[in-house]
């Protein structure tokens, strides 16, 4: 072990028996957001089928909730968001350690750096089968061409090291085929999904009562505070909002210059920082439309998210976006980085009230048909079995 290197593993109660395949899941950190809620799901559904085991760098949400479940937790502190290449040689030598001594039968990666960390580690010591599922390809248009080019040459790379790569819309299926990314037939699709149960309850009064919201039109967004999401196309928007309450609910690195665009556009009153919260199911029955402006996305979770509570959502045409929300039908769809469009389709709901109960009736009938956890984890587990299988008549 490098010195000041360390790794803390808990080990959960085992439900399966001896002789069950070793499955290790991993992703990069352990704060919650889309990848780790997948991580999160995918491991309950295993565990008693499978000897499961997650991995992850630093945080805390991630790892109580699967030491509650009673999921064993291999967490490696030099496993990190971006590129530190010291930490990363770090974590990559206990990463390929604990697979040289466990033995696992499946690794399946789930954020870009522990997906290619695991990978690698898992191709050099002879893990049978190896996944990756791809939250929204880093190479994806939004992003600028020379910067897409590197990545998807790298993620060319990475897939000769894999079995199959899940990705979570059709449009980032073509989207790894026609780039080259991988070779016809290596991606399948699972679309994301979630548990319906904390997003089926009435509105949330008390919340919108405890927040002062008013009787105006709530709108609502939930993302990360970054480029990806464009929050600062949103405040934009919310400029020629004549009616209707805005809520960001998140954290991140452009915080701080959405928080001066508000003051600098005197929007004080009608746009608010909500900074991250732990409610969100709550939040979203709180309201009556949600927003999300990205640039670029994988299939989102925080828009079947409001489905399934019953908001008609506005969001941008990129991505798996337009295979969750049907415009015209669930929602709205708009260009990205286009306040106007995107003002004129929230005026539009913020006008029509039953245009909006419409709309979030018909969202979450869908959501539910087609976005939730159960499907997503029972497709995952039989490309499981059909994999393990292959390879053990192969």
């Amino acid at each position: 072990m490098i010195p000041g290197q360390s790794e803390k593993s808990t080990d959960g109660a085992r439900e399966t028996q001896a002789d069950a395949h070793r499955v290790l899941l991993a992703v990069t950190l352990a704060e919650w957001g889309g990848a780790q809620a997948y991580v999160y799901a995918l491991a309950r559904s295993l565990r008693g089928r499978y000897d499961v085991c997650v991995l992850c760098g630093p945080g805390v949400v991630l790892v109580e909730r699967l030491r509650a479940s009673a999921i064993r937790v291999l967490e490696v502190p030099a496993l990190r968001r971006g590129i530190h290449p010291l930490w990363d040689l770090r974590a990559f030598l206990r990463i390929w350690g604990l697979l040289r001594r466990e033995r696992f039968d499946l690794v399946h990666g789930s954020s870009t750096k522990a997906g290619a960390l695991v990978r690698f580690a898992a191709y050099l010591t002879g893990v049978p089968v190896i996944l990756f599922t791809a939250h929204g390809w880093a190479f994806t248009p939004g992003r600028p061409a020379p910067v897409r080019a590197l990545l998807a040459r790298w993620e060319r790379l990475m897939a000769r090291m894999t079995t199959t790569v899940i990705c979570v819309s059709e449009n980032d299926r073509l989207l790894a085929e026609r780039s080259r990314v991988v070779a016809r037939g290596q991606a399948v699709v699972i679309r994301n999904g979630i548990a319906p149960a904390p997003f089926l309850r009435p509105g949330d009064e008390d919340l919108r009562s405890a927040l002062n919201l008013g009787a105006e039109p709530v709108i609502v967004m939930v993302g990360r505070l970054a480029q990806q999401k464009d929050p600062l196309t949103l405040v934009h928007a919310s400029r020629s909002l004549v009616r209707g309450r805005v809520l960001i609910a998140g954290d991140g690195p452009l915080r701080s210059r959405v928080e001066q665009a508000v003051r600098r556009h005197g929007l004080s009153d009608r746009v608010r920082l909500l900074g991250f919260r732990a409610d969100i199911p709550g939040l979203l029955r709180a309201s009556d439309i949600f927003v999300l402006p990205s640039r670029w996305e994988g299939l989102p979770l925080a828009v079947i998210e409001a489905m399934m509570a019953g908001l008609p959502v506005v969001a941008t045409r990129v991505g798996g976006v337009g295979e969750v929300v049907e415009d015209g039908g669930t929602g709205l769809l708009v260009p990205p980085g286009d306040p106007e469009a995107l003002a004129a389709a929230l005026r539009r709901l913020v006008e029509h009230e039953d245009l909006r109960r419409q709309m979030g009736a018909a969202g979450r009938e869908r959501a539910l048909r087609l976005f939730t956890a159960d499907r997503m984890v029972g497709e995952t587990r039989a490309l499981y079995a059909a994999l393990l299988a292959a390879r053990k008549r192969g």
